[in-house]
């Protein structure tokens, strides 16, 4: 539709991050209903288990806790969690601290130890919540779903080296073509906001052959994105939109430029 504009009503396009087990059992019979597609991006290695869900962990983490600590720069660091509004402070100071000052590979291994700190096994939280391979498999074949690449271990690719970079997004191709029978043309960056994604990365997907890439950037889809499908913006139906006169001013399209210092067509 982008490419080859035709007159009508308006067109959305739903997507989901993740590939969590919800899209199958909760989201798929309400699209069924509407007879909605959706594309599902999955990254194979939260499908089948070897990366961890970290930041759901993180969270059950703090939920439990009065106090966390974690060790920053060598020192130890102790985070009030006893009442809601302070686990919700630290929550976003570690956040903050595991995806600006930690390599994306170190996250998991040190959010697993923290866990075992605090009592939880770290297999039994986040992993749960993510399809396997057959529940995966299974939803592709329905008629209205789609399913696309999200890297392989779901990296803020904008932190790795170029080479590392494109090979998450190519071997997230290759992994999927082998466990599902078909090669995704489509992709989602991981996290998708400015830090995560820029114009290297837009690039790096096109030469991993993806006909589109999708960021989280606030945004419209205009006739002028067909020069930038690797680029494209969505709307983000998360917990804080989704009243459904939110999401009616959204599709309006009066938010994209708010958010965007004045922009109508939301890129990189």
């Amino acid at each position: 539709r982008i490419a080859k504009p035709s007159p009508g009503s308006p067109v959305a396009t739903i997507t989901a991050d993740d590939a969590y087990r919800d899209n199958l059992t909760e989201a798929l019979p309400v699209l069924e209903k509407h007879s909605a597609p959706i594309t599902v991006y999955a990254a194979p290695g939260l499908v089948d288990g070897a990366v961890d869900v970290w930041w759901e962990l993180l969270e059950e983490i703090v939920a439990r806790a009065d106090a966390v600590s974690m060790r920053i720069k060598g020192a130890s660091t102790v985070f009030d969690c006893a009442t809601t509004a302070a686990k919700r402070d630290s929550f976003v100071r570690i956040m903050a601290h595991l995806s600006e000052d930690v390599s994306e590979q170190d996250q998991r291994d040190i959010v697993r130890a923290m866990a075992r700190q605090s009592g939880i096994d770290p297999n039994l939280v986040g992993r749960g919540n993510v399809m396997d391979w057959d529940q995966l498999r299974r939803m592709a074949r329905h008629p209205l779903v789609t399913v696309g690449a999200h890297t392989v271990h779901h990296y803020n690719l904008k932190r790795l080296a170029r080479d590392h970079a494109l090979a998450e997004m190519v071997d997230a191709a290759a992994r999927m073509a082998d466990e599902m029978g078909k090669r995704p043309r489509h992709m989602a960056f991981p996290y998708g906001f400015p830090s995560a994604v820029g114009q290297r990365e837009v690039e790096l997907a096109e030469k991993a052959g993806f006909a589109s890439a999708v960021t989280t950037r606030h945004g419209l889809i205009r006739s002028e994105h067909a020069r930038h499908l690797r680029a494209l913006p969505r709307i983000s139906l998360n917990g804080r939109y989704q009243d459904v006169g939110y999401v009616r001013t959204m599709l309006s399209g009066v938010t994209t430029p708010l958010a965007n210092s004045g922009r109508r067509l939301v890129t990189v």
